[in-house]
């Protein structure tokens, strides 16, 4: 019977081949584990960047009129009016950045019919870099929506229209519906609902000097100011809040002509503080007092009250909480009050000019495009 003998060398292989198979399994391992890490780590940037195209397409239709707090505006590259086929800005955020571009895809063609424009954002990721070496990139996303331009200005139907009625204290002031620009035709001085009207009338121009036709609900139809959108909304965005914000001074307005800001105003009764110009968006009671002088247009919910010498040159517009509250009648605790020497004197060139923050983006239902072309 032969004898089995030992053979050499046969443990040195084997354990090499053993640690082959574990280095290429933990290899393996290793390798899938990266790039499911990297997969992962790619759908994160993308959700990231998503979210920051989402949001930067969100504010410039929201912001884009409105300007920076040292006075530049918001969108750098946008004109007042629109006068080329396309605009563009980058809109910084937290971890990233998006360029966001309006390209017109059609002109307007009459006054019913707005120009039409393709809005995209292109989101990027800068939080984190996909790859490592000289070949990382950051995770990119672009979205897009369809948006008509709106260049239609407020309507005016008098120098100072009052839904909740009007009362006239002495002879002395003028309210006048002339245009003081010369462009437009004579408007009413006043406009109140039918039975609206109490005290003196003699400071009233226009045609008529006032005007009571209507009834409320007449006036409220006509009065075409979605007051609703505007108080509860974001449908006029604000250049500054009171209160949180200061009351731009004389001196802000008289630096830089140009100035025409939204200014919003929460505080119920408050007193115009030095003159100015631009859109005042009053929620509740407002007073204009003393000698200070408004140029474009004034927008009251509640009461307003006007006392002493002062000057507005644009629209008025007071009670129109009316519109939002269901009010079946107006009352006498709200009534427009004129005291002392006052002008009231419409003017179409101040309104145009004040009404620039209403020309905005109107963005079109079901037009969102998702995960679009990047360039």
């Amino acid at each position: 019977m032969s004898r089995l003998k030992n053979r050499e060398g046969f443990a040195l292989p084997m354990a090499i081949l053993i640690i082959v198979v574990l280095t290429a399994a933990v290899a393996a391992s290793f390798s899938a584990t990266t790039a499911e890490y990297l997969a992962n780590r790619a759908q994160r940037g993308n959700n990231r960047a998503y979210t920051v195209a989402e949001t930067a397409l969100e504010q410039f239709t929201i912001l884009r009129n409105t300007k920076n707090a040292d006075g530049t505006n918001w969108c750098t590259n946008c004109g007042d009016p629109i006068t080329a086929d396309s605009e563009w800005t980058r809109v910084t955020l937290p971890g990233g950045y998006a360029d966001v571009v309006a390209v017109k895809v059609r002109p307007a063609i009459d006054s019913n019919t707005s120009a039409l424009y393709f809005i995209r954002a292109k989101g990027v990721d800068t939080s984190i870099k996909l790859s490592g070496g000289g070949n990382s990139t950051n995770a990119e996303h672009t979205v897009g929506v369809y948006a008509k331009w709106v260049t239609s200005t407020m309507k005016v139907n008098a120098a100072w229209v009052s839904l909740s009625g009007m009362v006239k204290n002495g002879a002395s002031g003028t309210i006048d519906g002339t245009d003081a620009c010369g462009q437009m035709p004579t408007l009413a001085g006043g406009q109140v609902p039918s039975g609206g009207f109490a005290g003196n009338s003699s400071a009233f121009n226009g045609s008529p000097p006032i005007d009571s036709s209507q009834t409320l609900a007449q006036m409220k139809a006509n009065t075409q100011v979605d007051w609703n959108s505007i108080v509860n909304g974001n449908a006029i965005p604000a250049d500054f809040t009171i209160p949180t914000d200061a009351f731009p001074n004389g001196g802000w307005f008289t630096s830089d002509t140009t100035r025409w800001p939204v200014i919003r105003v929460h505080t119920n009764g408050y007193s115009l503080p030095n003159q100015g110009r631009g859109i005042i968006i009053a929620d509740s009671d407002f007073t204009i007092s003393g000698s200070n002088m408004w140029s474009g247009i004034v927008l009251v919910g509640g009461k307003l009250t006007s006392n002493g010498n002062n000057t507005t040159w644009g629209a008025t517009l007071s009670g129109l909480n009316y519109l939002i509250n269901g009010h079946a009648d107006p009352g006498t605790v709200d009534d427009a009050t004129q005291n002392g020497t006052k002008s009231y004197v419409y003017d179409s060139c101040s309104v145009a000019k004040a009404s620039a923050a209403m020309r905005r983006y109107v963005v079109l239902s079901n037009s969102w495009s998702d995960n679009i072309a990047s360039y």
